[in-house]
């Protein structure tokens, strides 16, 4: 209880507001978005509109008589202050047959008259605390606790709750004494519905001026378990009540930003989509949400690995694909290559997905959970930390050592290489059968010589097999084939087709028997390209002797 303590005092130093607050919506912010100032420029225009439901619970049995007077003063001072739109009930606890509403207040929405009238009813007989011997004294809790529930259940019930229980929580009444186990506490529990259960701030004011009697009629256990942990806060004197009662209207306007960034926050989580997914032999992490300003960014990672050749990335900002769309490598494949092209199937296994939400409002959202006396382990609390239980897809991942576009460029390089021999070996030129024609001009006279029709290479000239009487020179007609993976290299002269050698003479002029265009020349021991075997021109190759000239056709 002293950290409840030291929790209210700072706060009380830190927002600095006045103690007593005393005119309807007057309620003083400038403290609170000074702490503040990214929540209260998100939620200020709808603070004032976001309404509540108080729920005080009093117990005015004759134990608690010295606190009297100052819960009648603080309730009228907290009915004041409270806007229009709230919603109060108080509910008076005595024996089992008057424990009730007090003059009906359940779940009443404040203006100007009702609030005058709950004041006169707080002020009037029926706040008033029992006295020793009194027959309606007593401290029915089980009684007590069904009115909060059916009071926070009524119909436009505000989903955002305040308890408040003031009391010693020593159950007795005239029937059971201080046997609490008389009545089924349990069948309380289903009264409180998913909507409040996450919506509902719970405190347990401790009235202690007398020692515990009987601490086996203690009936904290039971409340807990019906609304979850109550915060309780022990209230010793009459002045420390007071000083609490102070600090309400402050830690509900905590509570009201921290309801609506709840609420935002949850819409947020529930428009989420996560998934695993495999590219390649990496195990990605995608995240869908929709676009939001409360988170600026996410970390995906993996809390353990599904497969024992898997390993785990370090956690990584995760990058934004497109709108909304986030995405990052959580895990790599890193088994045992092979030298052979394959594949390595890895089956579907269970995953934790571990997800760190950035936010830029993740600082005032830490102070706001402390202020509320919530942490992200609380229900419902904000969690810039989550868990989610995936399932990773069995995929089939690539096992070779080399990426598959390598194994298929060596395949087809190994294939293009065998079709260029089987090209060279089956379209081969060399087993072409030609005839070359000689036309000689000698002082005016031609004459004309035929050779056979022969296979390739041919000789002309002065000797060979096609012999030129008188010649100075000899020429070679060949074909040569050469692989055509390296026939493309220009400066290598390896085409498949005819060569003309030039083995004596000068040189010998290449002309194209079309236009008469000399297209090249071939001196002495040289060998030039004359056309590819399949693509032949009319080419004829002229070597002069003087007032001689020499015509070669090939045919």
């Amino acid at each position: 209880m002293d950290g409840i303590k030291k929790r209210l005092f700072v706060l009380f130093v830190l927002l600095s507001l006045p103690s007593v607050i005393v005119r309807s919506q007057s309620v003083d912010l400038s403290a609170f978005r000074a702490e503040y100032p990214r929540l209260m420029e998100r939620y200020a225009d709808r603070l004032q509109s976001r309404s509540a439901h108080y729920v005080f619970a009093i117990d005015i049995s004759s134990s608690m008589r010295e606190y009297e007077a100052v819960v009648r003063q603080s309730l009228v001072k907290f009915v004041q202050a409270v806007p229009d739109g709230d919603q109060v009930t108080i509910i008076v606890m005595s024996d089992e047959n008057t424990t009730n509403y007090l003059d009906l207040t359940k779940c009443i929405t404040l203006d100007n008259k009702l609030r005058n009238s709950i004041i006169s009813a707080v002020s009037g007989a029926g706040l008033s605390f029992k006295k020793h011997g009194d027959p309606t004294d007593g401290s029915d809790g089980f009684t007590m606790t069904r009115k909060v529930l059916e009071a926070m259940n009524v119909v436009n019930s505000s989903d955002l709750t305040f308890v408040y229980l003031l009391t010693d929580f020593e159950y007795w009444t005239h029937r059971n004494r201080y046997d609490k186990n008389a009545e089924d506490w349990a069948s309380l529990k289903p009264m409180l519905t998913e909507k409040h259960r996450g919506m509902m701030c719970k405190y347990g004011i401790e009235l202690t001026l007398n020692k515990v009697q009987h601490p086996e009629a203690i009936f904290k256990g039971e409340l807990d378990n019906i609304f979850g942990p109550l915060d309780y806060q022990q209230a010793a004197s009459a002045e420390m009540l007071s000083v609490w009662f102070k600090h309400i209207i402050n830690d509900i306007q905590a509570h009201k930003i921290n309801a609506m960034l709840k609420a935002d926050w949850k819409e947020t989580m529930n428009a989420m989509k996560e998934r695993l997914s495999w590219k390649g032999d990496e195990l990605r992490a995608e995240v869908t949400m929709p676009k939001s300003e409360l988170v600026s960014g996410v970390s995906l990672s993996l809390d353990n690995v599904a497969d024992s050749r898997l390993t785990l990335c370090d956690e990584s900002q995760a990058t934004m694909l497109n709108d909304g769309v986030w995405t990052s490598t959580v895990a790599r494949y890193e088994g045992e290559k092979t030298k052979l092209p394959t594949r390595i199937k890895v089956d579907e296994a269970s995953q934790e997905l571990s997800m760190r939400f950035d936010s830029p409002y993740a600082e005032e959202i830490a102070k706001l959970q402390g202020l509320c006396g919530e942490n992200e382990t609380s229900p419902d609390a904000v969690k810039l930390h989550s868990s989610i239980p995936l399932t990773v897809p069995s995929t089939k991942i690539w096992n070779g050592r080399l990426a598959l576009w390598a194994y298929v460029l060596i395949a087809l390089a190994i294939v293009g290489l065998l079709a260029s021999f089987v090209y060279m070996i089956v379209i081969n030129p060399k087993r072409r059968y030609t005839t070359v024609t000689v036309k000689r001009r000698a002082n005016g006279v031609s004459k004309t010589y035929n050779g056979e029709v022969s296979q390739l290479p041919m000789v002309i000239g002065d000797d060979g097999d096609v012999k030129v009487p008188g010649a100075t020179w000899t020429l070679k007609i060949e074909a040569q084939v050469h692989n055509p993976i390296i026939s493309w290299i220009p400066f290598l002269n390896c085409k498949t087709g005819y060569y003309v050698k030039l083995e004596n003479g000068d040189y010998a002029d290449i002309i194209n028997d079309y236009t008469d265009e000399k297209t090249g020349t071939v001196s002495c021991g040289k060998s030039v390209f004359l056309f590819p075997y399949k693509k032949a021109p009319r080419s004829r190759i002229e070597i002069s002797e003087g007032t001689t000239t020499n015509r070669i056709e090939i045919n």
